[in-house]
């Protein structure tokens, strides 16, 4: 008994159109894992307007907000204790600001410090990074990891601290204005 070509060939067509038609695609739409961008902003502008207090002030040069948080680059964030918080990127999400690259923290008095990244809570006012950082105050120079500063508080810790301290009279201080 033999086999025709033809059947064989025609066999072989029906178990293929039977599996094309029998895979039922279906098309989703693809969401961003940052979420959908709502809107962007040049030159960004945020306050924090309380009655009888000094307010918090939020100043980037672009902004865009997203469903959940804002994206923003060149951030310069003044707090009503008198700290200024630098950075060329930064995401604001709920309570939190995450800054990135090339961070700077500024005081009135003279405190600076520098690290690759930090997480600042706008409610509690807590700074915090595992970067290293140097901190530079007077002509005092202290590096070290870890880094948790309370500003409300004014306390300052930080593990691995590496530090050279000038200790300055209030003569030279004054003399040095």
């Amino acid at each position: 008994m033999a086999i025709r070509i033809e059947y064989l060939l025609i066999l072989i067509l029906a178990v293929l159109l039977l599996s094309i038609l029998g895979i039922n695609p279906t098309s989703k739409e693809a969401k961003s894992s940052k979420g959908d961008k709502e809107i962007e902003f040049q030159n960004f502008s945020l306050y924090d307007i309380r009655e009888d207090e000094p307010a918090q002030e939020m100043f980037a040069l672009k902004t865009v907000k997203y469903q959940n948080y804002l994206e923003m680059d060149e951030i310069d964030l003044k707090d009503e204790k008198g700290y200024r918080l630098l950075s060329k990127k930064a995401i604001y999400e709920e309570e939190y600001v995450y800054m990135d690259q090339g961070v700077n923290v500024l005081r009135d008095d003279g405190l600076k410090f520098s690290t690759k990244s930090l997480n600042y809570n706008v409610e509690t006012k807590e700074i915090k990074t595992v970067k290293p950082f140097i901190l530079e105050f007077n002509s005092s120079i202290i590096q070290g990891e870890n880094l948790a500063l309370n500003m409300n508080h004014k306390k300052l810790s930080a593990d691995n601290i590496e530090a050279k301290i000038v200790f300055v009279s209030k003569k030279e201080a004054l003399t040095q204005e």
